[in-house]
């Protein structure tokens, strides 16, 4: 009797669309996937999975998204608790996921989320899809926290970055986890990308179209230093301060990997060269995903059939 195959998706910003690739590839090779577990990106890409999308419609989508639409859904927020409102995203992720909920998706998923109060794990095992994973994609700061069940959540990378223990509490007897984590300890990885991150981008769009807006520019650390050429930019802005936190906490986590958590096949595609919010080079960090599960795949099914 063949096992129950579970994917525990991790988080990872725009790095996360690496998992489409691997989507891709398990479907090329007739992997079933009895049920998902992400965290964050991974929750949302694990979501579409589970709710029946396919990973050539999710690329599809992906590769329409350039740096001037991705605009559109960022509203900059001016209540003091992070720098940008959910609204629009939320309204976006709607249009696609409607009010479906947890517990009635093809595929058994869950999602898991940190609760900023007490430090500890939420997991999403049933309820409003989109909730679930508005909750589990808020980066602190970034994002304001998701109230949710008395609760006030954030970002699931906090906790459980690549969550195989929730695969296999959903009854995966295999696990193939997918680690698009990036290291910040290592080569400075995050900022050897030749390239203006959103941020910057943002910043381009502001003098463009807006005259400047000085104030946000200040406060989200738009602003070009004066003198440099636009290429020498610097390179750390307040969004960058959020998200390398956050990599450092998940390096520390990773580095004592859910060994218990039965046996699992760890992926991890070599996308640390990219940003959170680098979702304008999505097609070539979707072919990052495949390659990397390709040059596994032998061992990847053996895994499978043991």
């Amino acid at each position: 009797m063949k096992k129950k195959i579970g994917l525990a998706l991790g988080s990872g910003g725009a790095r996360g669309l690496s998992e489409i690739g691997i989507l891709l590839w398990l479907k090329e090779h007739d992997i079933k996937i009895s049920c998902i577990a992400g965290t964050s990106m991974g929750a949302l890409i694990g979501a579409a999975a589970a709710a029946g999308y396919s990973p050539e419609s999710m690329k599809e989508i992906a590769l329409k998204l350039n740096w001037k639409d991705f605009l559109k859904y960022m509203r900059f927020s001016f209540s003091g608790k992070s720098i940008f409102e959910w609204d629009k995203i939320e309204s976006n992720l709607r249009v696609d996921f409607g009010m479906k909920r947890i517990e009635e998706l093809p595929v058994p998923f869950a999602c898991t989320a940190a609760d900023i109060d007490s430090g500890l794990e939420f997991v999403f095992r049933d309820g409003d899809l989109v909730d679930a994973i508005r909750a589990s994609a808020c980066i602190p700061g970034v994002f304001p926290p998701v109230h949710l069940h008395g609760r006030n959540l954030v970002d699931g990378e906090l906790i459980n970055p690549v969550p195989l223990d929730l695969a296999e509490e959903l009854g995966a007897q295999r696990i193939i986890g997918v680690n698009t984590c990036r290291s910040v300890f290592s080569e400075r990885a995050s900022h050897e990308s030749r390239h203006f991150p959103v941020v910057e981008k943002l910043d381009e769009w502001f003098r463009d179209n807006m005259k400047k807006a000085p104030i946000i520019s200040s406060l989200a650390g738009f602003r070009k230093i004066a003198g440099e050429d636009k290429k020498e930019r610097r390179r750390r802005n307040i969004v960058d301060l959020f998200t390398d936190s956050l990599a450092i906490v998940t390096s520390r986590l990773l580095a004592f990997e859910r060994l218990n958590a039965g046996p699992h096949f760890m992926i991890r595609p070599q996308v640390g060269g990219f940003q959170d919010f680098d979702f304008d080079r999505a097609d070539e960090i979707i072919e990052i995903g495949y390659k990397e599960i390709d040059s596994v795949g032998e061992e990847l099914l053996d895994f499978i059939d043991s």
